[in-house]
C-alpha cells in the first residue's frame, strides 16, 4: 500500500531533487529493497523499533496524500488551510475506527488489485504521451550530482522496502513509467514544483477531466494505505501490552500522526518516511550480512 499510496508525492517530490534522474533513483532503490530482503524476518529489538517506526511514518505519508489532493494549494498547517488540517486529522482516525472495526487489508494484494493498479498507471502514460508537449522537456535533463542521486533515491525508497521478487519489479517498471510520462509532459522542474504535480500532468496532457478521477483515487489509496498502517501500530501495540486491540501506546501513536501529518505537510512527510525506512533497511541489510 506504501507503494499505491506514495507515488502520487513521492515521486514529485524525488523529481526536485534528482530531476529526470529520478528514473535512475527508482530502480537503484528497488535493488536496495532486494537486497535489504524481507522485512518480516526477526530482528531483534532494534528491527522491531525501526519497523515499528517506518510503518509510523507512512501512515503519516497516507495521511497526506488525501488531504494534498482534496485541498490544492494547502501542503501543511503553515498554509493556515482549515480543510487540509482536518482531512489530515481525518485520515488516521478514520483508518482507526476501521480497523478496531475489523476491516482489514491482506498482506499481499489480490492478484485483481494488482491488475487494477496497473491498468490506471498505464492509462496515465498512455495520456501523457498521447499528446506531445507544449514545450520540449528532454532539452532540460542535466547530468545528476551524486547528492541529488541519492537524496531522490532515499526518497522513493518507501515505495518498494515491503515488497519482493515479482511484484517488486512489477513495482519499479511501473514507478519509471508513471514518472517518465509525468516528466515528458512537464520537464523536471514544474513537476517538482509541487507534491501533488500528478494533477498538474494531467492538465497538461489535455485531459483536466479525468482530474476527478485522480483525485479519487489518491484519496482511496491513501485511506487504504491508512488502514493497512493504523492497524500495524495496533499490532505493535499489542505485542508491547500483552493484550489484544487498541492499547494506550498504538492510540497515541495515531494521534501522533494525526498531529504530524497536519504540521509535516506532504514534502516533509516523504522525506521522514525516507531517512527512517533508510535505517530500516541499513538495519535489515547489516543482519543479514551477519547471518
Amino acid at each position: 500500500m506504501a507503494l499505491a499510496a506514495g507515488l502520487f508525492t513521492v515521486l514529485a517530490v524525488a523529481a526536485s531533487s534528482a530531476g529526470w534522474w529520478v528514473l535512475a533513483a527508482l530502480p537503484l532503490a528497488g535493488v536496495l529493497a532486494w537486497a535489504a530482503g524481507a522485512p518480516s524476518v526477526p530482528r531483534g529489538r532494534a528491527g522491531a523499533v525501526l519497523t515499528t517506526a517506518r510503518q509510523w511514518c507512512l501512515l503519516v505519508l497516507c495521511a497526506t496524500v488525501p488531504a494534498a489532493y482534496l485541498v490544492p494549494g494547502a501542503t501543511s498547517v503553515s498554509a493556515v488551510n482549515v480543510g487540509y488540517a482536518v482531512v489530515a486529522l481525518a485520515v488516521p482516525l478514520v483508518a482507526s475506527v476501521a480497523d478496531a472495526l475489523g476491516a482489514s487489508l491482506p498482506e499481499r494484494m489480490p492478484r485483481w488489485a494488482v491488475a487494477v493498479g496497473l491498468g490506471l498507471a498505464a492509462a496515465f502514460a498512455a495520456v501523457c504521451v498521447a499528446i506531445a508537449p507544449a514545450t520540449p522537456t528532454f532539452a532540460q535533463a542535466e547530468p545528476p550530482t551524486p547528492l541529488g542521486l541519492g537524496v531522490a533515491v532515499v526518497l522513493v525508497l518507501p515505495l518498494f522496502s515491503e515488497l519482493r521478487a515479482v511484484r517488486l519489479a512489477a513495482a519499479v517498471v511501473t514507478s519509471m513509467a508513471v514518472a517518465a510520462a509525468a516528466l515528458y509532459q512537464l520537464g523536471p522542474v514544474r513537476f517538482g514544483l509541487s507534491p501533488t504535480s500528478l494533477r498538474d500532468v494531467l492538465v497538461a496532457a489535455d485531459a483536466a477531466a479525468l482530474t476527478s478521477m485522480l483525485v479519487v483515487a489518491a484519496v482511496l489509496a491513501g485511506l487504504l494505505g491508512a488502514v493497512r498502517y493504523a492497524g500495524r501500530l495496533r499490532e505493535a501495540g499489542e505485542r508491547v501490552t500483552g493484550r489484544s486491540g487498541w492499547s494506550g501506546a498504538g492510540a497515541g501513536a495515531v494521534a501522533a500522526a494525526c498531529l504530524a501529518a497536519v504540521v509535516l505537510g506532504p514534502v516533509l512527510a516523504v522525506q521522514l518516511a525516507g531517512v527512517v525506512t533508510l535505517a530500516d533497511v541499513a538495519h535489515r541489510l547489516v543482519r543479514r550480512g551477519r547471518g
